[in-house]
């Protein structure tokens, strides 16, 4: 396989990290997520998790997204990957080699997933799935000037409702195959 990194957005609930991380498993290469704000950790600056980057600063957070993006360029430079969420598919929207594939799933199977995964009623489910979705919107155009769930953003927008995480990596995967034809 030449040289290809693959961005992942995803609605919350759709199953997009756990389709990013064994896909990365199923392309033999390294899966980024949170683990690039790990990376950066070493600044005291970007000792945040995901969730309380909303109540940093302005200035922090577009400090942060900038070093993000630098990050993410670096790997993306020297090698092939999956990265889940970072505004990756636009942080990478020049670079040759990068497939951008948007997961998304209807409300009533984000909240089953959801509920099962965390415990939660469905009502606290759709809640908590409405507000990510909004937080991860809102980060998304704040940082892009442009709407996440856009889908012209994307290469590959795939529906995870009714499907296993397997198929959803066989249709990227096929869909990489063919591009690299």
């Amino acid at each position: 396989m030449k040289k290809t990194v693959v961005t992942i957005a995803r609605s919350y609930g759709s199953g997009g990290k756990e389709i990013g991380k064994e896909l990365a498993k199923s392309l033999g290469v390294k899966y980024y997520g949170r683990e690039i704000l790990e990376m950066l950790r070493g600044d005291e600056t970007y000792a945040v998790d995901d969730e309380s980057i909303q109540d940093t600063s302005l200035e922090e957070s577009n400090k942060l997204f900038e070093e993000q993006s630098k990050l993410i360029r670096e790997i993306a430079e020297k090698e092939s990957c999956v990265i889940v969420g970072r505004c990756a598919d636009y942080v990478l929207k020049d670079m040759d080699g990068v497939v951008r594939v948007y997961l998304h799933a209807p409300i009533r199977n984000c909240m089953k997933r959801v509920s099962r995964l965390y415990e939660l009623n469905p009502d606290d489910a759709k809640e908590l799935i409405r507000s990510m979705n909004k937080t991860r919107g809102n980060y998304y155009e704040h940082n892009t000037g442009h709407r996440w769930s856009e889908l012209t953003n994307y290469d590959v927008c795939l529906n995870t409702a009714g499907m296993s995480a397997e198929q959803c990596i066989e249709i990227i995967k096929k869909y990489i195959e063919l591009k690299n034809e």
